[in-house]
């Protein structure tokens, strides 16, 4: 019997490999780097992989991670395709410092040596008929819109969910697709397990003379049951299902010669309760929906690359408002910030490529929020609008000129300073530690690649 196995076994082996060799698409992307701070003990980051970087990624990324995804046409015939797509992630603990321990890491656990964080990221399958839309069902990041300078998703609605996307309708083309957000409140109680749904439609490529627009309208409902409103009476945060809406539309327009490349993008935001953190510097808008109520937002951002010759710049604009109507007085009452007021940025990243492989890149970046009496404790700050700096001046090593030439191996010295920097758990606010320095000088190296 254990002979009559092993042609069957090996003919479904033979079978796997070829199709593995002749289709699997395999992509991904990863950072990893050290630094040391001149006054010794641990380099602090102002922004995280989660957070974003206000005032440019530059020598501002302690933390690790990569992406490692699989895709593969399981059928493709006669203009039909079914596809399927996985994406799995690592990266170490989030937070202002790397703990990134020695040359071995395991997977779970959260101290240096045990792993850190690993996560499922995307499981998808698509079915693409010659009429070219596709149907798609799973996990999946989910048509996402970022500033790369700054690590930063400005349109970021990916999740579990299911839709129809890219339907050819002459002006563009046109997605719809239903995707869920789950939040536990930070309770671990299913009582308080809170869904919503967000309904997303988009129309993606409207000419419009110079350039295309790209138009979101995402619509948030979360679903509360009447058990979940019972046993949290008055508690806003447990209970709250106020619908909110986030609007999106995207410019972009670009610029190609043998001797210039320009690429532009102006982008408009508004957002209302759950989505109203558009108003501040929050990543990944569209994918959480805080449980916030009587809250409006709105962000402007223009950002861009130009490669001219030996010339290259990466350029981030970005301004918010929040307004909360003065209905959250303090933090238990809200996701996020309990304030009003406005907050903007500004990164630049010129650089000189000497040689097809190496560069110099300078980064500076400026960030400025208004000032309210819980934002900023006026003992420490005299009352002014908290602001922070950073300057950072790097040497590369990229195959090729352009902006986006990928690998890029980079040694680089930075300074970082200002009231938002420094702060143990949240730079430049009340709880400042006066045990820390307001700023620091930090030498580092580090690799970026996608492929």
């Amino acid at each position: 019997m254990k002979a009559k196995w092993l042609p069957l076994a090996a003919g479904v082996a033979l079978a796997a490999g070829s199709v593995a060799a002749s289709a699997v698409d395999f992509h991904g992307y990863f950072r990893a780097g050290t630094n040391l701070a001149f006054s010794g003990g641990n380099a602090y980051c102002l922004g995280t992989g989660a957070d974003g970087h206000k005032v440019g990624r530059l020598g501002d990324e302690c933390d690790t991670y990569a992406e490692i995804a699989l895709s593969q046409d399981v059928y493709n015939k006669a203009n039909t395709k079914f596809d399927v797509h996985t994406l799995v992630a690592y990266g170490t603990t989030e937070g202002t410092v790397d703990k990134q321990g020695n040359g071995w890491q395991g997977i779970g656990g959260n101290g240096p040596w045990g792993g850190q964080r690993e996560s499922i990221r995307e499981l998808w399958s698509g079915y693409t008929p010659a009429e070219g839309y596709t149907i798609w069902a799973g996990k999946r990041f989910y048509q996402r819109k970022d500033i790369h300078i700054l690590d930063f998703y400005y349109l970021n609605n990916s999740g579990y969910g299911t839709g129809i996307e890219n339907i050819d309708v002459g002006l563009g083309n046109v997605s719809l697709a239903v995707i869920k957000w789950a939040n536990d409140n930070g309770a671990g109680d299913d009582d308080v397990w809170r869904n919503v749904y967000k309904l997303d439609a988009r129309w993606n490529g409207i000419p419009v003379g110079f350039g295309t627009l790209d138009a979101s309208v995402i619509y948030a409902l979360p679903y509360i049951s009447d058990h979940q409103r019972d046993i949290y009476d008055g508690d806003r945060r447990g209970n709250q299902a106020d619908s909110g809406v986030l609007l999106t539309l995207d410019h972009s327009s670009s610029v190609n010669t043998d001797s210039l490349s320009l690429m532009n993008k102006f982008i408009f935001q508004f957002g209302t309760n759950g989505f109203g953190y558009v108003g501040a510097f929050k990543n990944h808008a569209g994918d959480n929906y805080t449980p916030d109520f009587g809250v409006q937002g709105i962000r402007l951002i223009d950002w861009g690359t130009l490669d001219m010759g030996n010339f290259g710049l990466g350029y981030s604009l970005l301004w918010g408002h929040l307004n909360s109507q003065n209905k959250h007085q303090n933090r238990s009452a809200a996701w996020t910030y309990t304030r009003s007021g406005w907050e903007y940025s500004i990164v630049l990243r010129p650089e000189y490529k000497w040689t097809e492989f190496t560069r110099t890149t300078l980064e500076v970046g400026y960030s400025q929020m208004k000032t309210t009496g819980w934002v900023v404790d006026p003992t420490i700050h005299a009352g002014k609008d908290p602001e922070v700096h950073k300057v950072t001046l790097a040497q590369q090593f990229t195959p090729g000129k352009g902006f986006w030439s990928r690998p890029a191996i980079r040694f680089y010295v930075s300074y970082i300073g200002g009231d938002q920097f420094g702060d143990s758990w949240n730079p430049g606010y009340k709880n400042h530690n006066k045990d820390r320095h307001n700023f620091q000088y930090t030498i580092g190296s580090q690799v970026e690649a996608w492929w």
